[in-house]
């Protein structure tokens, strides 16, 4: 496939080829862009992004590293370099790269939910909860605090405060995969495994490739007696799956993954069929 020289171009398209879950060709073609644009704070951070979906940790950090050496006050570079480090569990690190946000009015709420995810993951809920009301509070209409808040209730073991939070945000953004797979995961816990299915059927319409989602389809789908559709999606869930902490999770989805492809041959067995991939 031939690429327009124009750098700019060659940027859409690897945003493009990112939407559609081709991490590869997005690095390739960011690459490219940088190579005929020379260095750009925007196109390191697409660079970033691109190498984050596949995985590579390390080259992701070195990329928005070098985004905000172009522009210390990219917003992107700055959020997605403290979600890198509370993902590998280096909490201290995503709370620096946070704050650097917090004297921004634009983006204050989403710095102040994100500070609030990072001491609930430390159980300091009680700090948790007073950086999500202020972010509450600095944005009204933000969705992302809206459902930080949510999730925190559902931490703290409250489902009845963190029902209308989510939809609440839900209302906010409608078409945010997030926001209906929290959703989701609460009316799931809450008994209303109709109402989760609907909702998680949803988020996968807008995004297909989100781990959790397929994890919970899964479980919904053994719940339901539907082996073969549940393998189906916990096998998405081990090619989607590439965070470093994840790896117990892995190893125990993988294991249930092999005992319903052992299930489904028996049965196909026993009953004279040929099992199907």
């Amino acid at each position: 496939m031939t690429y327009d020289k124009d750098w700019k171009l060659i940027d859409m398209q690897a945003a493009a080829m990112l939407d559609c879950g081709k991490w590869q060709e997005a690095v390739r073609l960011y690459r490219q862009a940088l190579a005929a644009a020379g260095p750009v704070a925007d196109l390191y951070a697409g660079l970033g992004e691109a190498y984050a979906e596949g995985g590579r940790i390390e080259d992701a950090m070195a990329a928005y590293q070098e985004a905000l050496a172009l522009d210390p006050e990219n917003a992107d570079g700055l959020f997605a370099l403290g979600d890198l480090y509370f993902e590998l569990g280096q909490e201290q690190q995503a709370l620096a790269w946070y704050e650097k946000l917090l004297s921004r009015s634009d983006e204050s709420a989403e710095a102040l939910t994100r500070i609030g995810l990072v001491y609930a993951a430390r159980q300091d809920f009680e700090r948790a909860l007073q950086y999500m009301k202020q972010a509450r509070q600095a944005d009204p209409a933000s969705a992302f605090a809206a459902a930080g808040l949510g999730e925190l209730y559902v931490s703290l073991g409250q489902p009845d405060k963190a029902l209308p939070l989510f939809e609440e945000a839900l209302r906010l953004d409608p078409d945010d995969p997030h926001i209906l797979l929290n959703l989701a995961d609460l009316r799931y816990d809450l008994g209303d495994s109709g109402g989760a299915e609907k909702l998680y059927r949803r988020a996968l319409e807008i995004e297909e490739d989100i781990p959790e989602l397929h994890l919970a389809l899964g479980n919904l789908m053994l719940d339901q007696d539907q082996t073969r559709q549940a393998l189906g999606h916990y096998r998405r869930f081990l090619e989607l799956e590439k965070a470093p902490q994840s790896g117990n999770l892995r190893k125990e989805v993988a294991a249930l993954a092999e005992g319903l492809e052992e299930e489904l041959a028996q049965t196909s067995q026993k009953s004279g069929k040929k099992p199907r991939k």
